[in-house]
């Protein structure tokens, strides 16, 4: 393991949270009631920054963000990368699909679970429940049963959380997305040079 590599990082890593944090914060400060347009200030901010290590106007600091972003984004831990944030987005996105559809094609279910939330379910309760449209493909009826009971928890939960489970997921998938292309748009940046 090389010394060096794990200071630059944590040097790296320290520089990025001073500025990014305190940029993140005021932004929530002021952008409270519209967090909406939140999601564009890490682009901006990390644009900004990418100019100023391109044009050397960082100096140590700068080279060591040019070494760092060329090791991550063209060795191995890239492809990792990559693929966790997508498994986030496939995650985050899904929520929310769970969620419309636990507030719609499920919403009769949701409320006579909700009514009766504090309570056991009776038999009459529960023969009021529709249930998911099933199909008799072994495995398919599993993951339908499953689809059904994961939105209407997640409804459920976003009912009880005032609507914050939506928002929450909603600005981390599009932070995913924005990750994403910002990786695209470093590695087209911060490509390493080939030796002849």
């Amino acid at each position: 393991m090389d010394v060096t590599d794990l200071k630059e990082k944590a040097i790296i890593l320290g520089f990025t949270s001073a500025i990014f944090l305190p940029v993140r914060m005021l932004a929530g400060q002021l952008l409270l009631d519209h967090w909406l347009g939140m999601l564009g200030v890490a682009s901006a901010v990390s644009i900004v920054l990418m100019v100023l290590v391109k044009k050397e106007k960082l100096g140590k600091i700068g080279i060591m963000f040019k070494n760092q972003m060329t090791k991550t984004l063209w060795g191995r831990s890239a492809k990792w990368i990559v693929l966790t944030l997508v498994v986030f987005c496939v995650y985050f996105g899904t929520t929310i699909l769970l969620v419309e559809k636990g507030n719609t094609e499920y919403f009769e279910d949701k409320q006579v679970i909700a009514e009766n939330f504090a309570t056991k379910l009776d038999r009459d309760d529960i023969s009021r429940l529709q249930g998911p449209q099933t199909n008799d493909i072994i495995g398919v009826t599993q993951l339908q049963y499953l689809e059904y009971f994961l939105a209407i928890s997640y409804a459920l939960i976003n009912d009880t959380t005032n609507g914050w489970l939506v928002n929450l997921h909603l600005i981390m998938f599009v932070e995913q997305i924005e990750i994403l292309g910002l990786l695209w748009f470093y590695r087209r940046a911060f490509k390493p040079i080939v030796q002849a």
